[in-house]
């Protein structure tokens, strides 16, 4: 037998033993098999479940302390090839956010802005929420921040921030207290979920850098005399005051109507009751009457002569206004006050449409205020002492300016007072209650006197140093310093790049689409300008061929 025929032989063999029938102890031997792999089946299902319910259970539990790492390690946005995590996101956002708050408080509501609800649902524009506003905010405030950074540690600029860190942990402490939470509790709730001193602190000493060395450039650009007298000659309007006297003369309205009335058309109602026959009421008698064109023409020609009978005696009997700059005086006669051509014993009688009256103005002088500014210390006491005590606990003592400074970093609630021991320098009239302005401008103030002074219910405990340069030259000069500093952060921001590689930011996507929309309507303006243009030399053709 060939090799071949013995290999099917035994295949055929084997096959036959395959197909034999089953025996009873053999089909009992099979079923017990199955039983058993089945039940180690359903054991492997169930330790399969039961470790993946444990893996749930320790990643909803990691996730914590995961999403913190994220926080602190993962990058959020990018800001001039630079990585910005959360926690410093959220730092600047935060801080931006509520300085912004704090200095529109009061208006917050007529902006549509409730901060007590998600900015996220809140419209600042018809395309950006609040929540973008103030996430755009912040990403300017990280370009402008990056880059100052940079130029200081370019320029060799330190600054130690120990003193000045040290008073913002004690205000935080001071804070946490007064709103009754912990210091954790009050970091995160005025710098971010993830915020915590130690992880911010870096950030905040940053900004106390930054801010020294944006002090100091404005120091380096302050203007000198001869730029600050040739600033005040290009725009003498503007820091000049006028003193001069003002009547106002107003029209006479009728209060009902006269011979000059728009004719009314009369209705049945009108003379002989309202259709059921009940009597009729005058639906206008609970409005004011609005006269007719001719009857307040008639009114104004009337004042007029008043007015000018008026001019005769302003000049005597108008009421004073004295020390006023253009920008606080009526805009209908501010021009007229302030023209190069007026000379003192000038009058005029100007007409207000809107107002139905004439103001009638006598112009007496126009000059630059000399007032100078004066530098002050001032304490505001906290409520453990009245500002008597202080004063008396000053008296006691060495009674000098450097003693003063001293009362005030141990008694002054304002905090950012008290490194440099309450020093206000060149404090002008402007903006000041009366109270405070009446004593420090004193013509008799001398340097060394002391105060304390109630006003709405908070104290001041004030000493006087002296006069400093006049308020025309103080504005000047920040004017000046303000538009050289905003150009110098214009330019160093200039090139500075933003990166969002999450897709965090939603303000940049919606200017991607504006940008788009934009270049997709000026290319369609562009191909229809094409197209008109075509058919317009098109038709040109034909009319010449004919």
């Amino acid at each position: 037998m060939s090799k071949n025929e013995k290999v099917t032989e035994n295949k055929e063999q084997k096959e036959q033993t395959e197909q034999k029938v089953m025996t009873k102890y053999d089909r009992k031997v099979q079923k017990r098999k199955e039983e058993k792999e089945k039940d180690k089946k359903e054991e492997r299902i169930s330790t399969a479940v039961g470790i993946v319910f444990l893996v749930a259970l320790v990643c909803l539990v990691a996730s914590f302390p995961i999403r913190t790492y994220l926080a602190t390690h993962e990058t959020y946005v990018v800001i001039n090839g630079e990585k910005v995590n959360k926690v410093e996101f959220d730092y600047v956002y935060n801080t931006s956010k509520n300085n912004y708050i704090t200095q529109y408080g009061s208006y917050l509501s007529y902006f549509g802005l409730d901060t007590s609800k998600d900015l996220s649902t809140q419209m600042y524009s018809d395309t950006l929420t609040w929540q973008d506003y103030f996430e755009q905010n912040a990403v300017e405030s990280l370009k402008q921040n990056k880059a100052l950074m940079a130029e200081a540690k370019a320029a060799g600029f330190t600054y130690d921030t120990t003193d000045e860190y040290n008073t913002f942990k004690e205000t935080i402490k001071t804070s946490a207290a007064t709103a009754g939470v912990s210091d954790k509790e009050y970091v995160r709730s005025i710098y971010g979920s993830y915020a915590t001193m130690g992880r911010i602190g870096e950030y905040v000493k940053n900004d106390m850098v930054m801010n020294a060395y944006y002090q100091k450039l404005q120091e380096d650009n302050a203007p000198s005399d001869d730029e600050i007298q040739s600033y005040y000659e290009e725009n003498k309007a503007t820091y000049d005051s006028v003193d001069y006297r003002l009547t106002t003369i107003e029209a006479d309205l009728p209060t009902e109507p006269t011979e000059l009335a728009d004719p009314v058309e009369e209705t049945a109602a009108d003379t002989t009751g309202t259709t059921d026959g009940t009597a009729a009421t005058d639906s206008t008698q609970d409005t004011a009457y609005q006269p007719s064109d001719a009857e307040i023409a008639k009114a104004m020609e009337d004042a007029k002569v008043l007015a000018d009978d008026a001019e005769q005696t302003v000049a005597k009997d108008g009421e004073a206004h004295e020390n006023e700059k253009k920008s606080s005086v009526n805009y209908l006669i501010s021009d007229w006050l302030f023209d190069d051509a007026r000379k003192a014993g000038d009058t005029t009688v100007i007409t207000n449409d809107n107002s139905h009256c004439y103001y009638v103005v006598a112009f007496e002088k126009r000059y630059l205020d000399e007032t100078p500014s004066a530098d002050v210390r001032v304490i505001i006491p906290t409520e453990d002492k009245t500002g008597e005590e202080i004063l008396e606990e000053w008296k006691n003592g060495a009674a000098t300016e450097d003693s003063f400074a001293e009362l005030c970093k141990k008694y002054t609630q304002d905090t950012s007072a008290v490194e440099n021991g309450g020093l206000f320098e060149q404090v002008t009239k402007t903006g000041m209650t009366e109270e405070l302005s009446n004593w420090i401008f004193d013509s008799s103030r001398q340097a060394g006197d002391t105060v304390a002074i109630t006003v709405s219910d908070s104290t001041y405990v004030l000493y006087y140093i002296g006069q400093d340069q006049p308020e025309w030259k103080i504005n000047i000069k920040n004017t000046l310093v303000s538009d050289t500093m905003s150009q110098h952060m214009q330019d160093i921001t200039a090139d500075v790049t933003v990166e969002d590689p999450k897709g965090k930011l939603n303000y940049l996507k919606v200017q991607a689409e504006e940008s788009a929309a934009a270049e997709t309507e000026t290319a369609t303006a562009e191909t229809q300008e094409i197209t008109e243009e075509q058919s317009a030399a098109t038709e040109e053709t034909a009319t010449q061929a004919q």
